[in-house]
C-alpha cells in the first residue's frame, strides 16, 4: 500500500502542475478538464499519506505539503463556479414577453439513436433558439418536424461528428456557415432579431478537442478568432456550443476576458454537461457566454437524451440598461498581442 500511496500522490501532484504550462500539447491540456476529480484525488492522497506513511519524517511532510498545495491550486481554479464566489451575471430586472428569449444548447452525439427523446425535450422546454452539435443526415431528417415550429434555421449536418444545426423561432439574417480553421469543422455566425426589434449576434462553435495526436492549436485559434470579431463589434453577442474546453482553462479565461463576455455559471455552478455516462468524471464542456446587454432569468442542466452530453437551457432578457451594473476587466496591448500570436500559431 505504501508504493500505491507514493504513486497515487505523484500522479495527483503532476496532473495538477502540468496545466500551468502554457502549451497547446494535448498531453498537457487534457489535465485542464478533470480539476474537480484531481482535487478529490489530492484529498484522498493526503489521507493515504497520513495512514500509510507513518513515521517517514521529512519525505512524508514534503509529499503532504505538495499535495496540500495541489489541492489549493485546484480549488482556486474551480471555486469561481461555485456559490462561494460572487455571481458575474446580473439577474433580469424587467422581464417581459418581448425582451425575454431562451436558448437550448446540446451535443446530441451523432451515434445516438434516441431522436425522439430529444424532440420530446424540445416540446417540454419550448426554447426560442436551439443549437445542436454533432448532427448527421440521420439526425437532420429525424428533426424535420421542427421546421414548422422553427421556421428559421441553418443546417450543416456532417458525418464526422462536427455537424451543426441552428433552429430559431426568431428571424435570422446574414446567416453564415464558416470553416474558420479546418475544412472539416464548421461554425455558425448569424444575426437574430429579437421580439423587441433589436439585433444580436449569435456564434455557434464546436472546435476539435485535445486528444492523443491532436493538440489544441486549432481549437484555441477558432475560439480566439471569434473573440477578435466580438472585440471589434458593438452589437450584443452570444457565443454558445460545445467548445471542447472547460471554463477554467487558460484559453477560455483569455477568450472571456478579451471579448468582455459574461459567464452565467460564475458564482452559481459548474453545469457539468460531459460525460453523462460517468458521474465521477464530468466537466462543463457546453458553454453559453454573452455580452453585458443581457439579464439572466434562469439556467438549467437538463435530463439525459441518450447522448454523452446533457443539454443546457438558458433564459435571458435583453436589457442594455444593465451595462452600468457589470464591470468587465479591460485588456491591454499585451493581451491583444498574445491573442494574435496564438491565432497565428494555430493557423
Amino acid at each position: 500500500m505504501k508504493n500505491f500511496t507514493y504513486s497515487f500522490s505523484i500522479i495527483s501532484i503532476v496532473s495538477t502542475l502540468l496545466p500551468f504550462i502554457k502549451s497547446s500539447k494535448w498531453w498537457i491540456r487534457i489535465f485542464d478538464f478533470p480539476r474537480s476529480s484531481i482535487a478529490v484525488f489530492c484529498l484522498i492522497s493526503i489521507v493515504l499519506c497520513i495512514i500509510f506513511l507513518a513515521g517517514r519524517g521529512k519525505m512524508k511532510i514534503l509529499i503532504i505539503s505538495l499535495l496540500t498545495i495541489s489541492l489549493v491550486l485546484q480549488i482556486s481554479k474551480i471555486i469561481f463556479y461555485t456559490p462561494f464566489y460572487p455571481s458575474q451575471a446580473k439577474k433580469s430586472v424587467v422581464t417581459t414577453d418581448e425582451n425575454r428569449f431562451s436558448l437550448l444548447v446540446t451535443n446530441v452525439r451523432m451515434d445516438n439513436t434516441e431522436i425522439g427523446a430529444f424532440t420530446n425535450l424540445i416540446t417540454r422546454w419550448d426554447p426560442d433558439i436551439i443549437l445542436i452539435t454533432e448532427p448527421d443526415d440521420v439526425w437532420a431528417k429525424g428533426l424535420l418536424d421542427l421546421d414548422e415550429k422553427y421556421p428559421y434555421f441553418i443546417k450543416e449536418p456532417l458525418s464526422n461528428t462536427y455537424g451543426m444545426i441552428l433552429y430559431s423561432k426568431l428571424p435570422l439574417s446574414e446567416k453564415k456557415t464558416r470553416y474558420l480553421v479546418s475544412d472539416e469543422i464548421p461554425s455558425i455566425a448569424t444575426k437574430i432579431t429579437l421580439r423587441t426589434g433589436n439585433e444580436i449576434m449569435l456564434y455557434g462553435l464546436h472546435p476539435e478537442p485535445p486528444k492523443p495526436g491532436t493538440d489544441t492549436y486549432e481549437r484555441d485559434t477558432e475560439i480566439l478568432i471569434v473573440g477578435q470579431e466580438i472585440k471589434g463589434s458593438s452589437i450584443p453577442v452570444i457565443v454558445a456550443g460545445d467548445l471542447n474546453d472547460v471554463a477554467w482553462s487558460y484559453t477560455s479565461e483569455l477568450f472571456q476576458k478579451y471579448a468582455e463576455l459574461v459567464d452565467p455559471r460564475e458564482g452559481v455552478g459548474m453545469f457539468n454537461t460531459y460525460n453523462a455516462r460517468f458521474p465521477l468524471f464530468r466537466y462543463p464542456l457546453d458553454h453559453v457566454f454573452y455580452s453585458k446587454e443581457f439579464g439572466l432569468t434562469r439556467m438549467e442542466l437538463l435530463e439525459d437524451i441518450g447522448s454523452d452530453h446533457f443539454p443546457v437551457f438558458i433564459e435571458l432578457t435583453f436589457e442594455p440598461e444593465l451595462n452600468k451594473n457589470i464591470q468587465m476587466e479591460k485588456t491591454g496591448p499585451e493581451t491583444e498581442q498574445e491573442v494574435q500570436e496564438k491565432i497565428d500559431k494555430g493557423k
